[in-house]
């Protein structure tokens, strides 16, 4: 992976490839009031999030971080694989961990320097989106959206371009984001994130987060839904169980 982006400059162990974002800054003032900005030793323990305010999350993430591994070892082993808004890089490093060849992207510097310097051996973390013309077309064996989709206004032009870069094949997953049944439930879902960023005083970033459905994951390749919210969600969880709201969706390239 090193290779493709040699030409760029290396800065505390991240390949600048994509310019700064003038939102980086607002999105790091969210992140620390979210408390979503953890310790090296807490980024270093994930999916283990125990003893995290958002333990309960975490649970479920580590779940589907096993179902994804478990999808994966049936494709192959040593796969070339871009995780799309990497964030801290703990599932680049877990997919490194298990032999996978991980390119890690995200707009989001820091993050990605505390990635880069949490698994300093592991997968190659570059400040990049997946439109940059500088990743190389029909190169990967998987693209993985974990908890990210939600950052693209067009899911399916994010998808469509996923898909360009795998090789003939290869699959694209979204994984750890909530996709609504309908048009109407994600535009409350919008409706919510407004209110949401303007009771941080940062209602700006409400564009940067967009609700999605199901369906607008149906327009390219095949899909295939590995998980989904049972329709009992919230009678589980009056009773305690420990359902996912999340959908585990894989676009196969034909």
């Amino acid at each position: 992976m090193n290779e493709l982006f040699a030409s760029f400059p290396l800065v505390n162990g991240v390949r600048l490839v994509s310019d700064h974002s003038d939102s980086e800054e607002r999105y790091a003032i969210v992140r620390e009031k979210e408390k979503r900005i953890l310790s090296d030793t807490a980024v270093r323990a994930l999916p283990n999030g125990r003893g995290l305010w958002n333990e309960a999350e975490w649970r479920i993430r580590s779940r589907s971080a096993k179902r994804l591994l478990r999808a994966l070892t049936a494709q192959g082993h040593g796969l070339r694989i871009l995780e799309v808004g990497c964030g801290n890089g703990w599932l680049s490093a877990l997919l490194h961990a298990q032999g996978h060849h991980v390119l890690g992207i995200d707009v989001f510097t820091k993050e990605l320097e505390q990635a880069a310097r949490v698994f300093p051996s592991g997968p190659v973390f570059a400040r990049c989106d997946p439109f940059h013309s500088a990743l190389p077309l029909a190169y990967f064996d998987v693209v993985v959206f974990a908890a990210s989709i939600q950052y693209f206004a067009d899911a399916a032009h994010a998808l469509e371009r996923a898909l360009t870069l795998l090789r003939p094949g290869g699959t694209v997953h979204v994984l750890d984001s909530i996709l609504y049944a309908s048009k109407i439930s994600a535009q409350a879902a919008e409706e919510r994130s407004l209110a949401y960023f303007a009771g941080l005083r940062m209602p700006a970033m409400a564009q940067h987060y967009s609700a999605h459905t199901l369906a607008a994951l149906r327009g390219p390749g095949t899909l295939r839904i590995l998980a989904a919210p049972s329709p009992f969600d919230r009678m589980l969880r009056i009773f305690g169980g420990g359902t996912s709201p999340f959908t585990h969706a894989v676009l196969h390239k034909s």
